[in-house]
């Protein structure tokens, strides 16, 4: 039986078996196969999935929230960079844990719609960004809680039942929803006139459909007698200005400025309600600091709703409330749910 040479030959190179085996590229003919047998196979999977397709985040700076399905309640639309502490402690179905942070944090722009208890899903969110499409194809392909399932429309997306969570992603956009992510938008862009102009300084914004539901539910609540007839109601987040401590490099614990602007069928009813809140206010004890914790019962809210006197512009009714932490606003936001969702 001959042997290998694995010193090399007489005249200074190494024999054939030797060479061939001591080669750092050499890979077994049986093992090359089944890289490539796995390579097709997983990007055969990976294709299956339909990519969404879609057009910029905006057109002309101008969020279009006509590509979300019909029927929400409440709209919203994020600076994703900048909202991101506040995204993260808001409360969202299917939407939370290490796997959203990880989302959020490859996303710049997302519009989201939440829809009623009732409907065939409770919310529906696009957002724009880099995203690893690839590598998470891949990932699910291999993973026991996500499965390729086919929409109503034809095409395919990732589904996990445990999280009844359903993702459509390509390298610049991505849906997601807890229904069919591929479901056709609006006939119409349902944004109200003077949102956009609201929008412009916030982080986070947005507006609730059924806006004398949210605002009197709550207000009722409050024990505040009074009713108000919106026609609209925006909703946004602002980051606050600096105070002293803030600015010698301590970060303060209250960073949001939390706004509400109320459409009322003319500006004589805004002044008639900048009335009655101004004198509402004269019985709503003051909040004596920023109290923090994990519920918030309706006098800490009513003190939040008129720590500030309210303003007039047009036929609109603005209310800003004292600063806020993330989880105070996660409350709140969630309080006001409740009387819209």
């Amino acid at each position: 039986m001959k042997k290998l040479n694995l010193k090399g030959t007489g005249n200074g190179e190494r024999g054939t078996e030797n060479r061939v085996f001591s080669s750092p590229l050499f890979v077994p003919p049986w093992l090359r196969e089944s890289f490539l047998l796995l390579f097709l196979v997983t990007v055969f999977f990976i294709s299956c999935a339909t990519q969404p397709k879609a057009g910029p985040s905006s057109v002309n700076g101008v969020p279009d929230f006509s590509i979300l399905p019909s029927g929400a309640e409440i709209y919203l639309w994020a600076d994703v960079g900048n909202a991101k502490p506040l995204l993260e402690a808001l409360s969202f179905e299917g939407m939370s844990g290490k796997d959203a942070s990880r989302i959020l944090d490859l996303t710049d722009t997302a519009i989201a719609a939440f829809y009623p208890e009732n409907s065939s899903r409770r919310f529906f969110l696009a957002g724009w960004g880099k995203y690893p499409n690839l590598r998470a194809g891949t990932s699910m392909s291999f993973s026991r809680d996500w499965k390729r399932v086919k929409s109503d429309t034809g095409n395919r997306y990732w589904y996990s039942q445990k999280n009844k969570l359903g993702v459509a992603l390509g390298p610049k956009v991505a849906f997601a929803s807890d229904g069919d992510p591929f479901a056709p938008g609006s006939s119409a862009d349902p944004t109200p006139q003077g949102f956009e102009e609201f929008r412009r300084s916030c982080v986070l914004s947005g507006w609730f459909c059924n806006p004398s539901a949210a605002i009197d539910g709550l207000i009722s609540n409050l024990g505040v007698p009074i009713q108000i007839p919106a026609e609209d109601l925006f909703f946004g987040a602002e980051r606050a200005p600096l105070n002293e401590t803030a600015q010698g490099g301590n970060s303060r614990n209250t960073p949001w400025d939390l706004v509400l602007k109320i459409r009322t069928p003319s500006a004589r009813d805004a002044r008639s309600l900048l009335a009655l809140f101004s004198f509402a206010r004269i019985f709503i004890p003051r909040s004596t600091g920023d109290e923090e914790g994990t519920a918030i019962d309706p006098m800490q809210v009513a003190a939040l709703f008129f720590a500030n006197a309210p303003e007039q512009e047009e036929e609109f009714l603005i209310i800003r409330m004292k600063s806020l932490s993330e989880n105070r606003i996660a409350l709140l936001f969630n309080m006001f749910s409740v009387y819209s969702i």
